[in-house]
């Protein structure tokens, strides 16, 4: 028995390491994770830094971490085996995308938001990208820092350039 018995993280549970949180939030009905996630077996790559939010519901509903290269994409789409879904917010960040580039792959009906990773922290990454307040995030616990940062991805609506993965490819 896994503390992610009832969500999409369920089904992952053997990839998820380093855990610094995995289990409930103190939103009712949302598991998260928070560690690496291993995307084939403890030889492969990982998304690491990961963050991961799931409701009740089918999927993920929030997912963000870094990848080393950017052609592992769709490595992380099939080890996550179908809980990249439609209407959750994926944020990853990739080494080898260059600076100033922001743009948005879509894999099935799931959409993921591709960012250049250059050595930052996801967590204050994503705390400035959704106008969270840092000062009162540095009050809660670990939980609660995955809810705020699960709420700002609900909320975020923006757009980035739409590509497909071979578009994306041909700009590195």
């Amino acid at each position: 028995m896994t503390v992610t018995e009832t969500s999409a993280l369920q089904d992952l549970d053997a990839r998820l390491v380093k855990p610094t949180h995995k289990g409930p939030t103190h939103v009712a009905g949302r598991t998260a994770f928070r560690g690496d996630i291993l995307l084939t077996d403890a030889e492969s790559p990982a998304l690491t830094a990961a963050i991961a939010a799931a409701e009740s519901g089918p999927g993920l509903s929030f997912l963000a971490g870094q990848l080393e290269k950017f052609s592992l994409l769709p490595v992380l789409v099939e080890a996550f085996n179908g809980a990249l879904v439609a209407g959750g917010k994926y944020f990853i960040y990739v080494a080898d995308v260059k600076r100033g580039d922001r743009y948005q792959i879509a894999f099935g009906e799931a959409s993921i938001y591709v960012l250049p990773y250059d050595d930052v922290s996801v967590y204050n990454e994503l705390i400035d990208f959704f106008y969270l307040d840092k000062t009162k995030l540095k009050k809660f616990d670990t939980a609660a820092k995955i809810d705020a940062l699960a709420d700002g991805a609900a909320k975020y609506d923006e757009s980035f350039p739409k590509l497909t993965y071979e578009e994306g490819l041909a700009r590195l």
